[in-house]
C-alpha cells in the first residue's frame, strides 16, 4: 500500500514581509530603514525562504534567456526562494514580493525547468521577445483559465515550445500563462492555465544586502537576543549541571555557523566539535578549519574511519530512508570521541531547525541524547527559517560556506542521499572525481541488482520506500522499484546501531541475507506475526507496526527497525527468524500443531492467517528452521534470548 505524501507545515507563522518603499525582504512587519509596514508575502509551506545564491541567478537568467529572449531584469535584484514539495528540486521564485515563476529539475531530463506564474508573465509583457502568443480575445469568450487555445484564436506567435512548455499569453488587456499540452486525440495545443490584469513592474531602487541586513536589524537582535538568553539559562541551570564542559557542534552549513555565533556569546570559551566523515566537500573542511583559526576557537576534528566504500558493499547505497552511513560515519566517531574527551558528559549546541524535516519539526531546546551517553543538546535557532539564519551570520560578519554560492542549498556529505537529484549533478560539474566514483559504483550495484539504468540516473537509489511522485514517474516509464537480492550473496548479517544525528528516534538498520527459496510475499505474509503488515509487491517492501516498534524490510534483505532500543533488539531477532523459517521452512509442521488459534499452514512454507494470528510466538518454539537464527545474528545481536522474551542489555 502506497501512503500519500503529507504537506510538511511545521508552524502558521508567516513571518515574511516585502517592503515596497525600500523594495527588500523584511523578516517582520516594520522596515528600519523607512519605517514602513511591508506587505505580507504569500508563501506555499513550509515557507523555509531564502536568498538565491550567485549561481541560482545565473540559472535562472539562463533559463529566462532561453525561454522568454530576456534575463537583464534580474541583474542585482534581490531574488527569493521557498523550497515546496516535489520529486526533486521545486522552488518559487520572487521578486519585489511577488511570486513569477517556479523553478524545479526535471528528474527525466535531467534539466532545470521554469514555469511561468501571472505575476511573471505581467512582469514579461513588454519584455518577452519568445514563446509569446498573442489571443483574439474575442475567440475565449467567458472564463479563460482551463481552455484550449484553438489555432483560429491565434493571432501571432513566437518560438516553437515543445511540451509542458510554458508560453507568455497575451490576450486583450489580459496577462497570462500556457502550457503546451496533449489533448485526448494525441495531438498538441496550448491550454490556459492562469491570467491576470494586474500589472506588474519593478521598483527602480536596488538595494544592497547590506540594505537588506539594516532593515532587518531589530529583528535580529530580538532573536539573537531570545537564543542568546536561553542558552545561557540552560547553560547554568541546576538539573543541567552547570560544570559540564560546552561544545558546538560545527558542521560548516549556515545553521551550525549561526549556532556557533550564538553559542559563543553565550559561553566563549566553547570548544567546537566536527566530524570528518571522509565524505565532507573538500571546501567544507577547509572553511571549517579557517572559520576556527580565525576566531581563534578551538576545534576538535573528529576524525571517521575511511571505509564507506567498504561497507556499502556490505549495505547497499544508504537512502533517505536507510541512513546507516550516519550511525557509521558520524554517530560512532561522536560517541567515542564523547566518552573519551568528556567523561562526566557535556552541552553540545547544535543548529538543528524544525523546518528542515518532519523528522526534526519537534525539536526541544533541551534534549538528554540517549544514544551518546553524557550529552544533552542545546538547539537555540529550532524556531529560526532559513532567510534569519543567513541574514543574522551576515549581519555579523560571519563569512559563508562557499557552496553556497555554488547552489547548494544544504551542506553535507557530497553524496548524501538527502540532498537533490540537482545538487548531485552540480557536483558532476564543481567535482566530476567525486561524482564519478560515486555514480560508478550506483550502476555497478544497479547492474548486479538488475535494474534499469534510469533507477540511478534519476536519483530513485535515493530512497527504499518511494515517494507517490517517483513512484508515478517509474510507473509511467516501466520501471520496476524493487531492487533484487544480490545473487551469489551468502548467509548473513550486518547491521549499524544507534540514533541517527539526521533523526530523532534509535534505530538498527541493515542488511539481511538468507537463501531465496520462495519470494518475497511469502516473508511479508509471515511478518504479521510480528504485527500489522502493509506490503507493496511493485516496491518490494513491506512496512510492520506492532507494539515494540516498526520495521521496515526490503525484497533485497536491507531493513530498518525503529523503537527503544531493547524493543529494537527485540524486533532485530523476530525478523531474523521469520525471514529463515520462510525460506528455510522444512515442512515438519511442528509449528502447526503448536498454534492454538490454527493460524498457521504448511504447503512448500508457511503462510500465516492474519485474521487468527495472536503473536503469542508459541510457533517458533522448535522450529529448526528459527533455530538458525543465534548463529547469524552472532554477536551482532545483542541478546542470545528467544524472541519472545525483552533482552534486558543495553545497545
Amino acid at each position: 500500500m502506497i501512503q500519500k505524501g503529507r504537506t510538511f507545515t511545521p508552524g502558521t507563522e508567516n513571518r515574511t514581509f516585502w517592503c515596497h518603499t525600500c523594495s527588500l525582504p523584511l523578516l517582520s512587519a516594520r522596515c528600519n530603514n523607512c519605517g514602513g509596514s511591508g506587505e505580507m508575502v504569500e508563501l506555499s509551506p513550509p515557507a523555509d525562504i531564502r536568498l538565491c545564491s550567485g549561481a541560482g541567478r545565473d540559472l535562472l537568467k539562463d533559463l529566462f534567456g532561453k525561454s522568454y529572449g530576456c534575463s537583464d531584469f534580474l541583474d542585482r535584484r534581490t531574488i527569493l526562494l521557498n523550497k515546496i514539495a516535489g520529486a526533486d528540486r521545486r522552488d518559487q521564485v520572487f521578486i519585489n514580493g511577488r511570486h513569477v515563476a517556479t523553478l524545479w529539475f526535471d528528474v527525466e531530463k535531467e534539466a532545470h525547468r521554469l514555469d511561468l506564474e501571472s505575476a511573471g508573465a505581467a512582469l514579461l509583457t513588454d519584455r518577452a521577445k519568445n514563446n509569446v502568443v498573442v489571443c483574439n480575445p474575442a475567440a475565449l469568450k467567458g472564463h479563460f483559465k482551463g481552455k484550449w487555445l484553438d489555432k483560429s484564436a491565434i493571432l501571432d506567435q513566437t518560438g516553437n515550445p515543445e511540451e509542458s512548455d510554458c508560453v507568455l499569453l497575451k490576450i486583450g488587456k489580459f496577462v497570462g500563462v500556457g502550457v503546451v499540452r496533449k489533448k485526448g486525440d494525441g495531438s498538441t495545443a496550448i491550454r490556459v492555465r492562469d491570467v491576470t490584469k494586474e500589472p506588474f513592474e519593478l521598483s527602480s531602487k536596488i538595494p544592497t544586502i547590506e540594505d537588506v541586513i539594516k532593515a532587518n536589524e531589530p529583528h535580529l537582535k530580538r532573536l539573537e537576543k531570545t537564543a542568546v538568553r536561553e542558552l545561557r539559562e540552560a547553560i547554568s541551570h541546576p538539573r543541567s549541571q552547570s560544570e559540564l564542559p560546552v561544545n558546538v557542534s560545527f558542521s560548516g552549513g549556515k545553521d551550525s555557523l549561526a549556532a556557533l555565533s550564538l553559542c559563543l556569546k553565550a559561553k566563549p570559551d566553547a570548544e567546537v566539535l566536527f566530524i570528518d566523515t571522509k565524505l565532507e566537500f573538500p571546501e567544507t573542511v577547509e572553511y571549517v578549519k579557517n572559520i576556527c583559526t580565525s576566531e581563534g576557537l578551538k576545534l576538535h576534528v573528529i576524525e571517521g574511519e575511511d571505509k564507506f566504500f567498504d561497507q556499502v558493499e556490505s549495505f547497499g547505497p544508504p537512502a533517505k530512508d536507510y541512513r546507516w552511513c550516519c550511525k557509521t560515519n558520524k554517530l560512532g566517531p561522536l560517541t567515542a570521541f564523547v566518552q573519551k574527551q568528556y567523561p562526566k558528559g557535556c552541552l553540545t549546541v547544535e543548529g538543528r531547525r524544525i523546518y528542515e524535516s518532519f523528522s526534526r519539526s519537534k525539536i526541544g531546546a533541551v534534549e538528554s541524547n540517549p544514544y551518546v551517553p553524557g550529552q544533552i543538546t542545546l538547539c537555540p535557532i529550532r524556531n529560526w527559517k532559513a532567510l534569519e539564519v543567513v541574514l543574522y551570520t551576515m549581519w555579523k560578519g560571519l563569512p559563508q560556506n562557499p557552496l553556497y554560492e555554488k547552489d547548494y542549498e544544504r551542506i553535507g556529505c557530497w553524496l548524501c542521499p538527502a540532498s537533490l537529484q540537482s545538487e548531485f549533478e552540480n557536483t558532476r560539474s564543481i567535482h566530476p572525481e567525486l561524482h564519478f566514483r560515486w555514480a560508478s559504483y550506483l550502476r555497478g550495484w544497479a547492474k548486479a541488482n538488475e535494474l534499469d539504468s534510469r533507477y540511478v540516473d534519476w536519483g530513485f537509489w535515493r530512497w527504499r520506500r518511494h515517494p507517490p511522485k517517483v513512484v508515478e514517474i517509474a510507473k509511467a516509464r516501466g520501471i520496476a522499484l524493487n531492487p533484487l537480492p544480490l545473487k551469489g550473496k551468502k548467509t548473513g548479517l550486518d547491521v549499524v546501531r544507534g540514533r541517527s544525528p539526521c533523526g530523532l528516534k534509535y534505530s538498527i538498520e541493515g542488511s539481511l541475507a538468507v537463501p531465496q527459496n520462495y519470494p518475497f510475499s511469502a516473508v511479508a505474509n509471515a511478518l504479521c506475526m510480528i504485527g500489522r503488515v502493509k506490503y507493496s509487491e511493485d516496491l518490494g517492501v513491506a512496512m510492520v507496526e506492532s507494539k515494540e516498534g516498526n520495521v521496515t524490510l526490503f525484497a533485497n534483505g536491507h531493513f530498518m527497525v525503529v523503537a527503544e532500543k531493547e524493543d529494537a533488539e527485540v524486533l532485530l531477532r523476530k525478523v531474523v527468524e521469520t525471514a529463515l523459517r520462510v525460506q528455510m521452512c522444512t515442512g515438519c509442521k511442528i509449528c502447526e500443531k503448536r498454534c492454538r488459534q490454527r493460524a498457521i499452514k504448511v504447503k512448500d512454507t508457511i503462510y500465516i492467517d492474519e485474521e487468527r494470528c495472536c503473536r503469542c510466538g508459541r510457533c517458533v518454539k522448535g522450529c529448526i528452521a528459527a533455530a538458525e537464527a543465534p548463529m547469524i545474528l552472532g554477536n551482532k545481536g545483542r541478546s542470545s534470548r528467544p524472541s519472545a522474551v525483552k533482552s534486558s542489555r543495553s545497545a
